[in-house]
């Protein structure tokens, strides 16, 4: 077995609505994300549902986007499906990179046992490890047949559940997906620190530092939760974009705005659904850049936006009947 602190922890999550007209209750849930018979699927009730699949180890033998030279990694990947509120669906890709102890490939047995750990087979620069080179290279989408490739693994996870023959394929809004890359290193000695930039209209990435091991998993399920977040926020903005392309209080505008009122507000809990130890990282998201000020703005223009469609259908009905 691989010994040592990880050099890094990579990990990549994939969100985007349930395609179902209607949210999934518990058992629904359960039997929706029931990837290996026999393991149970986690529950959480309060403050809002919360289910999280078991998780699968797939394997790897690969390279490592890394500057100057990729390096050889060897190991498994866990990956796991989450739903929220009912109606977020998300897929999740994390490995932790170590140092092998053996400068050679092991049977895949002695892989197995370490589900989400890969193997640095050859070796890596000091100064590589101590400098962004392990995150720069993953963050960077450095892309190749065979560079370590979190994105795909958590897309094809996401494609067969989007595909369950429970999904009746008729979401409430039309949105696409987002993706968050991100980055732990282990090490911190106040507690969890972050950054986070925005790449493109629907990737993210984010880089986190953690005080030790314990903190891996926790790191994951912030990350989940911030990238849920973060995707209600790219759709408030899409569909009051898309409503700006149609007049004033028309039915158009209207057959937009009502469904992301209806089911998509309701699901905004910023870290209610982020373990303890990591709940500070939210109070500078609410600072800088304030996701929920920025959300309450965009819910504030649904609602006048259908409020001021309410009043013009019901001035319309009244000429009518004056007519």
């Amino acid at each position: 077995m691989p010994s040592g602190t990880p050099l890094i922890v990579l990990g990549e999550t994939r969100t985007c609505l349930l395609p179902s007209a209607i949210a999934l209750a518990r058992l629904e849930a359960r039997e929706f994300l029931s990837l290996i018979p026999g393991r149970s699927v986690w529950w959480r009730e309060r403050p809002g549902t919360l289910a999280i699949s078991p998780s699968l180890a797939v394997g790897v033998d690969c390279r490592l986007a890394l500057r100057p030279e990729p390096a050889h990694i060897v190991g498994t990947v866990a990956t796991n499906l989450r739903l929220a509120g009912g109606r977020i669906l998300q897929s999740s890709a994390r490995t932790a990179v170590l140092r092998a102890e053996e400068r050679r490939r092991r049977p895949w047995s002695h892989y197995l046992r370490r589900k989400g750990t890969v193997e640095v087979i050859n070796s890596i620069p000091e100064r590589a490890v101590a400098s962004p080179a392990l995150e720069d290279g993953f963050l960077d989408g450095t892309r190749g047949e065979d560079i370590l490739d979190l994105g795909s693994i958590s897309e094809r996870l996401l494609t067969g559940a989007r595909s369950h023959p429970l999904l009746d394929q008729r979401p409430p809004v039309r949105v696409g997906a987002t993706r968050l890359r991100w980055t732990a290193r282990i090490g911190g000695n106040t507690g969890p620190s972050m950054s986070m930039s925005l790449d493109d209209d629907t990737t993210r990435s984010v880089r986190l530092v953690i005080r030790d091991e314990a903190g891996i998993e926790d790191a994951q399920r912030f990350c989940e939760d911030l990238a849920a977040h973060d995707w209600l926020l790219t759709v408030l903005t899409t569909v009051l974009s898309d409503a700006d392309r149609f007049s004033t209080a028309s039915r158009d505008q209207l057959e937009l705005l009502s469904p992301a009122l209806v089911h998509l507000t309701g699901l905004w809990m910023p870290g209610a659904r982020t373990p303890a130890a990591m709940r500070t990282l939210w109070k500078e998201l609410q600072t800088d850049p304030g996701f929920t000020r920025q959300w309450n703005t965009q819910a504030a223009r649904i609602r006048d936006g259908i409020a001021v469609a309410t009043l013009e259908f019901l001035r319309q009905r009244a000429l009518q009947f004056d007519q």
